[in-house]
Order: structure tokens, then sequence, then C-alpha cells
């Protein structure tokens, strides 16, 4: 198995990131997933300019161009070997002590592995989550700072979940631990807007959807007649039961079944 880092290729288990990293240190890192479907990178577009949003936020220059990191990525997928894979990206600010300043030599890391999608029998019962109150730090950046998310993960797993939703202090939803979420009520689709993390394939089904960004309180769950999360591995995966009680009549709703064939 091979990676791509700081622009060489090498076998991953001679790839080493020095101990002084501030990823490693500090949590002073970036990152993004992607996948392939059909052999080719889906939504490398919209992933990388994430990654540019994200990178800017934390003052870390990505040292290479959009054509050479999907340059990289091609070539490690042919070296690699594997039909269909999740890509990773990493990119930290290097080693830089406590000088969180501008970069001058960040760590740039590409790895892939064979994907691993649910199980196709979650598609058709759905799965079940749990509330977890939590607030992830700078939500709009997807930092390898992940305590808080983990946190619900864990949660989540305790209590034989597939996902945790994050509420904040106020009561209001914002995301899962490692998914968006939607729900429909009254008919309309409608997904949290406050904390949240521009997930890629959030923006595909609220274009294809027509969702609403609104305020969602833990408190309206009981009300929901339809809910379901997303992600670029899971697609869009429904949820039939949260925290022990059936969303709707439990059953995976019609809205979810569209988006389900489309995106």
């Amino acid at each position: 198995m091979y990676v791509v880092l700081n622009g060489k290729f090498k076998e991953q288990k001679k790839a080493v990131i020095p101990v002084t990293d501030n990823g490693f240190l500090y949590g002073d890192a970036v990152y993004e997933t992607m996948r392939t479907k059909d052999g080719d990178v889906w939504l490398f577009g919209k992933h990388i300019k994430r990654l540019k949003k994200s990178a800017k936020a934390v003052g870390i220059k990505i040292p290479y161009t959009t054509k050479e990191i999907r340059r990289m990525i091609e070539t490690l997928i042919e070296k690699n070997k594997s039909k269909e894979v999740r890509i990773r990206i990493t990119l930290s600010r290097g080693s830089h002590g406590l000088d969180f300043g501008p970069v001058k030599k960040p760590t740039f890391l590409v790895q892939t592995k064979p994907i691993v999608l649910p199980p196709e029998t979650l598609y058709e019962t759905g799965v079940s989550v749990v509330t977890y109150t939590i607030e992830r730090p700078m939500p709009k950046v997807k930092s390898t700072s992940m305590l808080p998310t983990i946190a619900a993960y864990r949660y989540a797993r305790k209590k034989n979940a597939f996902e945790a939703v994050l509420v904040d202090h106020r009561g209001r939803i914002s995301e899962c631990s490692m998914s968006n979420i939607f729900f429909v009520r009254k008919g309309k689709l409608i997904t949290p807007k406050h904390n949240v993390l521009e997930g890629t394939v959030r923006n595909l089904v609220i274009k294809q959807g027509k969702a609403k960004r609104t305020t969602i309180k833990k408190r309206d769950l009981p009300k929901m007649e339809e809910c379901f999360i997303t992600s670029t591995i899971k697609g869009v995966l429904p949820v039939t039961n949260i925290n022990g009680k059936c969303v709707g009549d439990g059953n995976v709703g019609p809205i979810t079944k569209n988006l389900m064939k489309i995106v």
C-alpha cells in the first residue's frame, strides 16, 4: 500500500511524519475525505474547494495545485490497484512549534484504501441514532481536532446506535458525529442551519430536494415524519429510530427513497 507524502510516493509503512508535527501535537491540521464512483473521484472539485476553505481559515497554504492533487490521487489509485476507494487528504502546519503564523513547510498527505460501505440492509430498514449534547469548535472547518465528535460517536456505540446527533447548549440540532442530517416535517425537507459543516453530499441533497435550512430543536424530533443522514461514504442513509422512538411509522419514507435514487 502506497501513500503520497509531501509530493512523493512512498510505501505506507515507510512514510514518516516527525513527532514535532503540529498536526500530531496540537491537532493543527485540516482534512478532506473523498471516494471514487465507477473509478472516478466523485465531486472532486467541491471537495477541493472545501479543503481550500478549511486551509484558509486556519492559515495553512496548500502546497500543490488542484491539477497536481488530482494527478497524485489518480496515480495513487493505480499504484494501490484498488477498484473503488476512500481517499483522504490531510494538511497540517508541519513542524512549526508554537509559532502558528505563516507556514514554511506544511505536511501534505494523501491516502487511499478500499471503500467499505454500510450494508445494503441498512438502506432498506434504516438506522437508529441518539442525541448527544456537545458542540464542535469552528464547525465550518473540517479539522483533525475531532475529540467532540469522537465523544459523540463513542456514546452512540455505547447505546448501540449507528450515529450520534449533536445538540448545542440551546437545544438546537446541528449535525451528526460523522455525517449531516435531514428531516421531513409537514411534507417538506429541512436541515439544520446552525453550527454545521457544509457537507458536499449535504449541499447536493439541498439542491436536489429543495431543502430548507432552518432551526431544528431537540424537542421537535418527535414531530418529524422522515429522517436521513448524508456523507460522502454513506450517500443518503435512512434513519427510522431516534432515541429509541420510531420516526414517522418506522419505515423509510417516500422523500428519503426518492433522494436515495438520485444522489
